[in-house]
């Protein structure tokens, strides 16, 4: 609590003593994505400023400065900027740009020749790049993984290891005047056995509104212990097309607050507990956020500034309770639901049952758990909490498109149990001298196809580390990547700006590449969601006297196959 009420008061004098500039110009300042959003297995640690569709924003500095880290890579935040502000404590990140303001962009451009990187992590020094506070230093984008023009602006600490709630620091806040919208409400029952946490299925109740308040359709029955989870989301005025995230949640029983979930900031080392905070069997395929209102031992307490019994609800036998839960978005609209939960009758309670294949994992100590053809370890602080596990032989081996399938199928642990950290899947296999290069462990989507993995094979076996549960088989993957040119053969480039080139592969994925042109190494980037490999014509290849020019291309995939591409054009 004491963490929590300091982070408050940061957030408090931060927002009261200083200002920041809106981070991008000749937008019309709407959003296509709040802080701290569900994702699959973090929060979303910014705000999504839309650019109305277009690139090329001027993106400016919210304070005076400097430029302390360049990012330039083909995933994540594609191209980005971070810039400190020592007279506010802070930093700024800028994300998915499409270029960098000129000295910056020369400066990126050297070092990725010196070095010879097509992708680059830079720390800088204050002396390097001072900015002021509306100075222009780059221009918006959609590189990384980003599947639409937008800038992503972050507020974090100084040394860059929390990110804050911009909103509610009135750093800027949306004209919004729409409260959110209250979905549907489950119930879910607890029995422990073995000293683990078992949850009954859930029980589902519709929502009715009236005005900003709702009501349950239907008795909410409920046991002596279990919880509330919430289906819910929010949206903006003028922006009806975009869904955003939730502030905080709060529910009472009886008149008395139990519980509060409130999102003000996070640290990066906990920004995978949104599986903790959300019910993760069901917010890994949601469009909405389904906000779990209990407390996990392992979710971080600075987000509940209140918890009584960890949010856990009950009732006796026939007894009726009130409760209200209340839903607030970062601009300050709330809703609420209210309604009377009743207990069951003793002869209705859930009872756990005991798997008798499964093990206890997550307990303090490693677990290996091993069945014919397989071992999964799992370390001490790889479950959230103590879980019953098991590893088992899936039904028929898949036939997998592209690759050679190597082992059978196993099913490891739960899909719908998020994990901590990594578990290590070791699955033994025969597998020829010439494919053992090429091996990968392919694992299900929930979709139902393969995805690649990775890992490695020696000595018989493949091993895996991973943090995801589920489906997985060994596979071999020997199919080259594909380079197609986007452009004609021996083709007059001269008033081209730069040389592109369609890349796919049929499984590992595209892993590395290499451009020379007359010999020379030539810096290439990618992006990956629309399977484009590009160059941007640079010194000495951008004036002078026409000539015919060689090109080598090298792509490589994950598994080490590779794909050479060679040709001539006239500039």
């Amino acid at each position: 609590m004491v963490r929590y009420r300091l982070f408050i008061l940061f957030a408090v004098l931060c927002s009261a003593a200083f200002a920041y500039q809106y981070p991008i110009k000749n937008v019309k300042g709407l959003h296509s994505a709040s802080f701290a959003e569900m994702r699959p297995d973090h929060f979303h640690s910014g705000v999504d400023i839309k650019t109305d569709g277009a690139q090329g924003k001027p993106v400016v500095a919210a304070a005076d400065g400097y430029i302390s880290r360049i990012i330039h890579s083909a995933y994540g935040y594609g191209l980005a900027l971070y810039v400190t502000h020592p007279k506010e404590g802070t930093m700024t990140v800028y994300a998915h740009l499409s270029r960098y303001e000129k000295g910056v962009e020369e400066f990126v451009r050297e070092y990725r020749y010196a070095n010879r990187a097509n992708s680059v992590d830079i720390a800088l020094q204050p002396e390097q790049f001072p900015v002021k506070a509306g100075d222009v230093i780059g221009f918006s984008g959609n590189t990384g993984n980003s599947f639409g023009p937008h800038l992503h602006y972050e507020l974090r600490n100084a040394e860059g290891t929390h990110t804050y709630n911009i909103i509610r620091r009135n750093v800027f806040r949306p004209n919004d005047k729409l409260a959110p919208q209250l979905l549907r409400l489950h119930y879910i029952e607890v029995d422990t056995l073995d000293g683990v946490a078992v949850e009954a299925p859930k029980r589902s109740y519709a929502l009715k509104k009236s005005g900003e308040r709702y009501t349950v359709q239907g008795s909410v029955a409920v046991g002596r212990n279990g919880y509330l989870l919430l289906e819910c989301r929010d949206r903006q005025s003028g922006n009806a097309t975009s869904r955003f995230g939730i502030y905080r949640v709060a529910q009472r029983v009886d008149g008395v607050k139990n519980f509060e979930y409130r999102m003000d900031g996070f640290a990066f080392a906990d920004t995978r507990t949104c599986d903790l905070v959300s019910y993760y069997p069901m917010q890994r395929d949601a469009k909405c956020e389904v906000i779990r209102l209990a407390k996990k031992d392992a979710a971080p307490d600075y987000l509940y500034p209140t918890v009584k019994n960890r949010g856990v609800i009950g009732a006796a036998s026939g007894e009726k309770r009130s409760i209200v839960i209340e839903v607030e978005d970062d601009c300050g609209n709330i809703s609420k639901v209210e309604f009377e939960i009743v207990g069951k009758s003793d002869n209705q309670l859930f009872t756990a049952v005991r798997d008798s294949a499964a093990e206890i994992a997550g307990a303090g100590e490693d677990r290996v758990l091993r069945e014919r053809g397989i071992n999964v370890y799992i370390g001490a602080s790889a479950l959230y909490e103590p879980s019953f596990c098991r590893v088992q032989r899936a039904g028929e081996t898949p036939q997998i498109e592209g690759v050679d399938v190597l082992s059978p199928s196993y099913i490891v642990l739960d899909e719908k149990m998020p994990l901590s950290g990594y578990i290590t899947v070791s699955i033994y296999a025969t597998v020829p001298l010439t494919l053992q290069s090429k091996c990968c462990v392919a694992v299900r989507g929930r979709k139902g196809g393969y995805y690649y993995g990775g890992g490695f094979y020696a000595g018989g076996v493949i091993h895996y580390r991973t943090r995801k549960a589920g489906q997985m088989v060994v596979v071999a993957d020997t199919t080259a990547p594909t380079i197609k040119p986007n452009w004609r053969s021996n083709a007059d480039l001269s008033s081209a700006k730069r040389i592109s080139f369609r890349v796919g592969d049929n499984f590992a994925g595209v892993d590395s590449y290499e451009l020379y042109i007359d010999g020379q190494w030539r810096s290439l980037n990618y992006s990956p969601l629309q399977s484009t490999l590009y160059h941007i014509f640079d010194s000495p290849l951008a004036a002078g006297k026409k000539t015919t020019h060689t090109l080598r291309l090298r792509v490589t995939d994950s598994v080490g196959n590779i794909a050479i591409f060679e040709d001539k054009f006239y500039r």
